[in-house]
């Protein structure tokens, strides 16, 4: 299986600079999240192999454009 992670470039978190890492979910589909913060992107779903590695470049594509979910403590 190929790491999809090394073929994509993703930024640092648009919120506070802090390292972010390309999650998969659950098997069906790819967001991005802050490991300082915690916030992340939206989860954007493949249902094939084929779609996997656009599903992954979307998420990167809007996490770079600093598209993401503010998630505060509590909530």
């Amino acid at each position: 299986m190929m790491n999809i992670e090394e073929k994509l470039e993703i930024h640092d978190c648009p919120l506070c600079d802090g390292g972010a890492l390309l999650e998969e979910e659950g098997g069906c589909g790819y967001y991005v999240m802050c490991l300082e913060c915690g916030c992340q992107s939206v989860t954007i779903d493949f249902h094939s192999e084929e779609e996997r590695l656009e599903a992954a470049k979307k998420t990167v594509d809007l996490w770079n454009a600093g598209k993401v979910i503010s998630c505060n403590p509590g909530e």
